[in-house]
C-alpha cells in the first residue's frame, strides 16, 4: 500500500470512527391542559405548549448530563439545566383539541432532536467563555421564574369569580406567556447563531458567518426585546445582526440599552467597545475596556481589545504594553478563542513592544 492509500484510509478511517461515537438523541414529551371556564382556548394552548416543552427539555437534560464527556465538566443540574435550554431545539410535532366538550383540553406534544457530537463542542465553548456561559444561565432562570408565576396566575384564573378580576388576571397571565415564548424564540435564535458568532470579534472577523436570514432574525429579536427590554441575550444576538447590516449605530444604540440594565454584563461592554472602536469612537471605547479592567485588571480579551484601540489611535507604545500583559496571562491558555487571536497579539508586540536593551561591547568608554 503506498503513502496515498495509506493516508486515505486512516482519514476514512477517522471519519467513520467520529460517526460511530457520534450519537443522534430523540426525546418527545406532551402536556395536555383542561381548558376551564376562565380560560381562553389560545392561552390553554399556550401553557400546554409551555409544560410539554418544559418536560422535553428536562428529559433532554437529564440525557445531556448522563453523557460521559459532559460528566467530565463537573456541571451543577442547573449548569445542565442552561446549556441544554440553550443548546437544543424542541419542535412542535402535534397540536390537537382532546377531551369532551364539557371539559376540552388542549393537546401539546414536542420533539427535541440532540446531535451528541455538536452538544458537546457547543458545552466545551460555553465552559470556557464565562461570559456566554452567564448568559445561557440568566436566561435559564428567569425561565424557571416565570414559569413559577406562570402556574400561580393559572391558578388564580381558575377560582377566580369575579369577572373584573378575571379580565385582570387573564391579562397578567397572557403578558407572562408572551415572555416565555420571547425567550423560546431568542434561544433558538441563540442556538443556531452563538456555536458561529466571535463575540469578541469585530465586524471584519465575523463578516464570513451568515446569521440566518438577517432580516427574520431581526424580526424576532426586536419583538422579544419589545416584550421583554430586559432580554439580554435578545439584544447582544439583535446588535450582532445590526453589525452583520453595517449598521453600528443601531447595533450601538441596543449595547447601551442592554447596560443601563445590567451596569456589570462584562460582555455587553466588551461588545459596546467593539462596535465604538469600529465607528472611531476610540475614547468612549476605551472608558468601556477600562470600566472591565477595574474589576477584572487581568481578562484577556479585555487586554487585547485594549490593545488595538491604542493600535487605531496610533499609540504604539500603549498598544504593545497591553499585548505583552495580554501574552503573559494567557501563556498557559489553549482556548481556542485565546489561541487564535496570539499570533496578531505577538504581531504588535514585535512593532510596538518596548526596544531590547543594546549589547555592551565589554569595552572601556573612551576618556
Amino acid at each position: 500500500m503506498n503513502f496515498f492509500s495509506l493516508f486515505f484510509s486512516i482519514i476514512v478511517a477517522l471519519i467513520l470512527y467520529s460517526h460511530a461515537i457520534a450519537e443522534i438523541k430523540v426525546i418527545e414529551a406532551d402536556s395536555s391542559y383542561v381548558i376551564g371556564d376562565n380560560d381562553s382556548k389560545v392561552d390553554a394552548r399556550r401553557i400546554a405548549t409551555q409544560e410539554a416543552k418544559r418536560k422535553a427539555l428536562e428529559q433532554a437534560g437529564t440525557f445531556v448530563a448522563s453523557l460521559t464527556q459532559v460528566k467530565e465538566y463537573r456541571l451543577s443540574k442547573d449548569e445542565v439545566t442552561a446549556y441544554t435550554a440553550g443548546i437544543v431545539e424542541a419542535e412542535t410535532i402535534s397540536d390537537e383539541t382532546r377531551g369532551s366538550l364539557q371539559h376540552p383540553e388542549a393537546y401539546i406534544r414536542i420533539r427535541c432532536r440532540i446531535d451528541t457530537d455538536v452538544l458537546v463542542q457547543q458545552i466545551a465553548r460555553y465552559q470556557e467563555n464565562q461570559e456566554l456561559r452567564d448568559q445561557l444561565q440568566a436566561s435559564a432562570k428567569e425561565q424557571e421564574a416565570l414559569r413559577r408565576e406562570r402556574d400561580t396566575l393559572a391558578g388564580q384564573l381558575a377560582a377566580e369569580k369575579d369577572k373584573t378580576k378575571t379580565a385582570e388576571t387573564r391579562k397578567k397571565l397572557g403578558s407572562v406567556l408572551t415572555r416565555e415564548e420571547n425567550i423560546d424564540a431568542t434561544n433558538r435564535v441563540w442556538a443556531r447563531v452563538a456555536p458561529q458568532m466571535d463575540f469578541y470579534g469585530s465586524s471584519e472577523i465575523n463578516k464570513e458567518v451568515r446569521l440566518g436570514d438577517l432580516q427574520d432574525s431581526a424580526v424576532v429579536l426586536v419583538k422579544a426585546v419589545e416584550d421583554n427590554p430586559s432580554n439580554q441575550q435578545a439584544r447582544i444576538l439583535l446588535a450582532s445582526v445590526y453589525e452583520q447590516q453595517n449598521d453600528r449605530p443601531a447595533a450601538e444604540q441596543q449595547l447601551r440599552s442592554a447596560l443601563e440594565l445590567d451596569r456589570n454584563n462584562t460582555l455587553l461592554r466588551l461588545r459596546l467597545g467593539i462596535v465604538l472602536r469600529e465607528q472611531g469612537k476610540f475614547h468612549e471605547a476605551l472608558q468601556e475596556f477600562r470600566a472591565i479592567e477595574q474589576k477584572r485588571p487581568y481578562h484577556p480579551q479585555m487586554l487585547f481589545q485594549t490593545g488595538l484601540t491604542h493600535l487605531a489611535m496610533k499609540n504604539c507604545r500603549l498598544a504593545g504594553a497591553y499585548m505583552k500583559r495580554f501574552l503573559l496571562f494567557t501563556k498557559k491558555s489553549r482556548s481556542p478563542q485565546i489561541e487564535k487571536v496570539k499570533p496578531r497579539a505577538k504581531e504588535i508586540l514585535d512593532r510596538c513592544g518596548e526596544p531590547k536593551p543594546e549589547k555592551r561591547s565589554g569595552r572601556k568608554p573612551r576618556r
